[in-house]
């Protein structure tokens, strides 16, 4: 066997013991956050926002609601959370705060996610922006939260990003080939 042969070191049991004990505690605290949410209160703030976007979905505050519940949907979190809370009334705000501390601790299910978007008639939003965009086109719904202007200077810069962080690994690449 060659000197270099890493050597394997199993954990003892105590280690082991140790570190399931440790994954059980974590899955408790895990369970405790999620349960930190009361079901009626996450019912209420979801109530809330649907309620809202059913009806004031134009306005600049269901802009941002809007922005928000597809965050939640589909991940895609282009958006700025000061405008989110500076542009809504003080019940907006709370049932935002109670959703957003759900998806947190992932106390809130995809079938919640679908109920607002169905409730409040953005799924039905959406289907209307898809049949207006042309099949070469991504659908922008809900609109962006940023100007097209804004949108082209970002990808200017995450271009530049990109060619510096490549130029970063290819040097790191040669320091480490060099040394060999």
């Amino acid at each position: 066997m060659s000197d270099r042969a890493p050597i394997i070191r199993f954990p003892t049991q105590e280690e082991q013991d140790n570190a399931l004990n440790e994954f059980a505690r974590e899955m408790q605290r895990a369970k405790e956050r999620r349960e930190s949410v009361p079901p009626e209160k996450l019912h209420e703030a979801l109530e809330t926002i649907s309620d809202y976007l059913s009806t004031g979905w134009s306005t600049g505050g269901g802009r941002r609601l809007r922005q928000f519940v597809w965050s939640l949907w589909n991940g895609f979190h282009l958006m700025n959370l000061f405008d989110l809370s500076s542009g809504l009334d003080g019940r907006l705000t709370d049932a935002v705060i109670v959703v957003f501390n759900a998806a947190m601790v992932d106390a809130l299910s995809e079938e919640q996610k679908r109920r607002v978007l169905e409730e409040s008639g953005e799924f039905a939003r959406w289907e209307q922006a898809r049949a207006e965009t042309p099949e070469d086109e991504d659908v922008l719904y809900p609109p962006f939260p940023m100007s097209t202007e804004g949108l082209r200077s970002l990808a200017h810069s995450a271009e530049q990003s990109d060619r510096r962080i490549e130029r970063q690994r290819r040097a790191e690449q040669a320091r480490e080939a060099s040394d060999e």
